[in-house]
C-alpha cells in the first residue's frame, strides 16, 4: 500500500501524524454510512415531481452527494451509548438535509459557482430557483425527523434541538459576511464566527446522536462542547485546504470571496503596513475584478507570513481541547471510532 503524502511546494502538511491505517477505516465508515442513508434521501425525492424544475433540483443537489461527516458524527455518538447507530438514521438524513440547506444558501450568499466539483445548484438553475431549491430541503429535514420511528417526545426534542442550534449557525454566518468589511480582523472575531457557524451544526449532529442513544444530560452536555471547539478546528483546516485543490472547487475561492479567514489574520498581523494595505485592496475588490495573480500574492503572503503553521496550531490546539469533553463517554468500541473520525475530520490530507 502506497502511504506517500504529497504536498505542494510552498504549503503547509495539513496532518503532521497522518495515519494511513485510520484515514482509510474511516473512509469505509463514511462510505457505509453513505450507503445506509441512500434510501432515506431518495425517498424524500418522492415529495416533488421529478418533471419540475424544482424537483430537478432537489434530485441534482442530492446526487451531488457529500462526505456524510455529520451523519457519520450522529450515527457514531448514538452507537456510544445504545450499542447501534441504525437508531440515528432517520435524524442523520434529517442532518444531511439540512445541509443541502445551508451549502445551497451559502454557495448564494459566496458567489460560490462551483460544488464538489460540478456547477452549484443555483449556477445550475439560476439565482431565484437555486434560493427556492435550498428552501426545500428545510422542509425535508423536517419530515425526516416526523416521519422516523421516535416517540412523539423525542421528535419534538430533536426539532427544538434543530431549531435552537440553527439559530447559532445563522449568527455565525452574518458574522462571517460582516467579517468581510473587517479590515482589521482578529482571532477572535474568527473563533466566534466559527464556533457557531460551523461547530453549532456539529453540535446538531452529536447531541442529537446522544439523545437518540440515552446519553445523560451530562455526557450531551460534553458532546455540545466538543461540537462548538472542533467546529473551529475543523473550520481552519478546510481554510487550508482551499489553498489547494482539495475542495471540489476552485482553490483560492476563499479569497475571491474576500474571506477574512484566520490565514488573513495572522497575514495581517505579521505584515509590513505596504502589505497590508495591498492584501485588503485585493480582498475588498468584487469578485470578478480580481485576477489569478492576485490570488497568488495572497497566498504568497500567507507563506511568507507563517500564517500556515500558525492557523494549523490553532487547529490543533482546539481539537485537543476539544478531546478533553469525550474522557467521561462510555468505554465502548464506537467511543475510539468516534475519536478516530474527529482526528480525521480536523487533519484531512490534500
Amino acid at each position: 500500500m502506497d502511504t506517500k503524502v504529497t504536498i505542494k511546494p510552498g504549503y503547509p502538511v495539513v496532518l503532521r501524524s497522518y495515519n494511513p491505517l485510520i484515514e482509510t477505516d474511516i473512509r469505509l465508515f463514511l462510505q457505509e454510512i453513505d450507503r445506509q442513508l441512500g434510501p432515506f434521501l431518495l425517498k424524500s425525492m418522492d415529495r416533488i415531481p421529478i418533471n419540475t424544475l424544482l424537483g430537478e433540483g432537489i434530485r441534482y443537489q442530492i446526487q451531488g452527494g457529500g462526505k456524510r461527516i455529520r451523519a457519520a458524527l450522529c450515527a457514531t455518538v448514538c452507537e456510544i451509548f445504545c450499542g447501534s447507530y441504525e437508531p440515528a438514521l432517520d435524524f442523520a438524513a434529517a442532518i444531511e438535509q439540512l445541509q443541502n440547506f445551508t451549502l445551497i444558501h451559502d454557495d448564494i450568499e459566496d458567489g460560490d459557482f462551483e460544488r464538489r466539483g460540478r456547477p452549484s445548484t443555483w449556477k445550475q438553475f439560476g439565482l431565484a430557483h437555486g434560493i427556492n431549491i435550498g428552501d426545500v430541503f428545510a422542509s425535508l429535514s423536517a419530515f425526516a425527523i416526523l416521519e422516523a420511528d421516535y416517540p412523539p417526545e423525542m421528535k419534538l426534542s430533536l426539532l427544538r434541538l434543530i431549531c435552537e442550534l440553527s439559530l447559532q449557525v445563522a449568527e455565525g454566518q452574518s458574522l462571517d459576511i460582516s467579517l468581510r468589511n473587517n479590515d482589521s480582523p482578529t482571532v477572535e472575531a474568527y473563533t466566534e464566527c466559527v464556533r457557531k457557524k460551523t461547530g453549532a451544526f456539529f453540535a446538531i449532529a452529536t447531541v442529537g446522536g446522544g439523545m437518540i442513544g440515552g446519553a445523560d444530560q451530562k455526557s450531551m452536555e460534553s458532546l455540545q462542547e466538543f461540537a462548538l471547539q472542533a467546529g473551529v478546528a475543523f473550520q481552519i483546516k478546510d481554510d487550508l485546504l482551499d489553498l489547494v485543490e482539495g475542495k471540489g472547487r476552485q482553490p483560492g475561492s476563499d479569497v475571491f470571496e474576500g474571506k477574512r479567514t484566520l490565514l488573513v489574520t495572522y497575514a495581517w498581523q505579521s505584515s509590513s503596513p505596504h502589505e497590508r494595505t495591498r492584501l485588503f485592496e485585493i480582498l475588498n475588490k468584487p469578485r470578478a475584478l480580481k485576477t489569478q495573480g492576485e490570488v497568488v500574492w495572497v497566498h504568497d503572503l500567507f507563506r511568507r507570513t507563517k500564517a500556515y503553521e500558525q492557523a494549523e496550531r490553532l487547529a490543533n490546539q482546539f481539537i485537543n481541547q476539544a478531546m478533553g469533553n469525550l474522557l467521561d463517554l462510555p468505554e465502548t468500541p464506537a467511543k475510539y471510532r468516534f475519536i478516530r473520525l474527529s482526528k480525521y475530520l480536523t487533519s484531512r490530507v490534500v
